[in-house]
Formats: structure tokens, C-alpha cells, sequence
């Protein structure tokens, strides 16, 4: 929290940086299908969400329900293949890569601890250059975070400045209304985890579909996560994060760190 007892609001984008370190490339699990199938697929994701309703639901928010990937008969799964000489790089425990989130099961047992809805956990396996099994310490999981809102944007655009980190193309709107509208921030303030998408916006689906490694927390949340020794979400330093930096404050009262 702040000085003034404020509970923030977080946002999380894997950096480009630990991409880099760890070359480190999503390939379909063996007899398993890599990607969101036709129907449910990458493209249709969206289409395939569920509206539901919410004790906090306010004007200007919608309230979805993502599907489960895995529940069809031939089954969803991923690797994740390093490079060679990258075998005994340390993994993070939250990690974004191609339009998917990837945890480990220290992060996977927060998320269930504190939220209340369903999220889906697909297994995958860590493997060197050949396709062989690397071993880690902890499971990990392609992760299918369930909960998504999609909130009413201003005319106006959020600043750096106001911010504290540069948003990207497709935030700056909705950001500025959560920055505006205290009753919209309250009430992201109360959820553990979530993501934004824009429903019924012409050709959303591909205007989705490069910032589902986007997500939102709550004090609450990354609370519990830093608790808990999670890797991976080092708080921004700077206006883009240094390095691997790559979990920022949004709404807050910190002075800016734009530059």
C-alpha cells in the first residue's frame, strides 16, 4: 500500500529481456495440439466467452468468463524448448511468451489460495534443444487465466506521466478511465487477477490477441505471491522497467517514474 493506505492495482508484462536470456520457444507437447483449436481456437477465443455477473459490477465494466482450452477430445499441450546452452538459466515462476501466460506450480498454488474462480492449468515440460526432459524443481503450467473485463474507454488516452510506465497502444484508453472513475478503481481493486479484452470493437479478436501476456493484480495478490518467493515480477525501476523488470503500479500515488 501506499502512504495514504491506498491498495494498489498491478499490472504484469513479461519482458522482452527474460525472452531473450532464456530463449525459451512454446512447441507442441508430444501427440498433443499446440495451439487453441478451430472452434475455440486463437483467433475465436473471445467469441467462446461467457458474460457473467458480479457482486461489484458497475457501469462501463463487463464481466466475461474465458473457456477451458483442455476440454475437447484430442488434448491441448505445450513444451517449452530452450536453446542450447540455456538449460541451467533460472526459470521465473510467471512468464509470458507468444500471446501465452506460463507458471509454476508456486505461483498456480497463490492463485488458487486467494481466487475464487476456476482457472485452467494445462502441465507442460521444460525441454533442452533435442526435446529432452529438463528437470525442475517445481511443475509448471500453461495458464489459462479465466477471468477477463472488458471496461468502457474514455475519449482521452492515460499518460505516462499519470501512469508511471509507458501503456501500451491498446490500454491507454481504458486505463484513463480506471485512472478517472474512482468506483471503476475500487472495484479492480477487489479482484485477485484479470485481463482485458474489447468485446463487440470491430475486428477485436486480432486486436486481442498480442496482449493476452497482459495481467492485472491486486495488493491482495502480489502480496501473496511475493510472499510466497515468486520469480519473475520484479517492480518497474524506470518508465519501461529495467532488464527483466516487468510488474508495474498502475493508479498509484508513487511519483512518476517516466523519463
Amino acid at each position: 500500500m501506499n502512504k495514504k493506505g491506498h491498495i494498489m492495482i498491478y499490472r504484469f508484462l513479461s519482458k522482452l529481456a527474460i525472452q531473450e536470456r532464456l530463449e525459451a520457444f512454446p512447441v507442441p507437447g508430444l501427440g498433443k495440439e499446440g495451439c487453441l483449436r478451430w472452434g475455440i481456437g486463437t483467433v475465436y477465443y473471445e467469441d467462446k466467452m461467457v458474460r457473467t455477473s458480479h457482486q461489484h459490477e458497475i457501469e462501463g465494466i463487463e464481466f466475461f468468463q474465458a473457456p477451458q482450452i483442455n476440454t475437447i477430445s484430442s488434448p491441448v499441450g505445450l513444451n517449452l524448448r530452450l536453446n542450447q546452452g540455456k538449460e541451467t538459466e533460472l526459470l521465473p515462476d510467471i512468464w509470458g511468451v507468444n500471446s501465452q501466460l506460463f507458471v509454476s506450480d508456486r505461483v498456480k498454488s497463490v492463485v488458487e489460495m486467494i481466487d475464487t474462480m476456476h482457472h485452467e492449468y494445462i502441465p507442460i515440460q521444460w525441454i533442452d534443444y533435442l526435446g529432452k526432459p529438463i528437470r525442475t524443481e517445481t511443475n509448471y503450467y500453461w495458464f489459462n487465466q479465466r477471468r477477463f473485463l472488458s471496461i468502457e474507454p474514455l475519449s482521452r488516452i492515460a499518460k505516462c506521466e499519470e501512469l508511471g510506465f509507458y501503456p501500451l497502444d491498446l490500454e491507454e484508453d481504458f486505463l484513463a478511465r480506471i485512472i478517472d472513475t474512482p468506483s471503476v478503481r475500487e472495484t479492480l481493486e477487489r479482484l485477485p487477477i484479470w485481463q482485458h479484452c474489447r468485446m463487440n470493437v470491430e475486428a477485436h479478436h486480432c486486436k486481442n490477441l498480442k496482449y493476452r501476456c497482459i495481467v492485472y493484480l491486486n495488493q491482495v495478490m502480489v502480496d501473496a505471491l511475493r510472499k510466497n518467493d515468486v520469480v519473475g515480477m520484479d517492480l518497474f525501476t524506470r518508465s519501461n522497467g529495467q532488464g527483466e523488470e516487468s510488474l508495474s503500479v498502475l493508479a498509484s500515488s508513487l511519483p512518476s517514474r517516466c523519463d
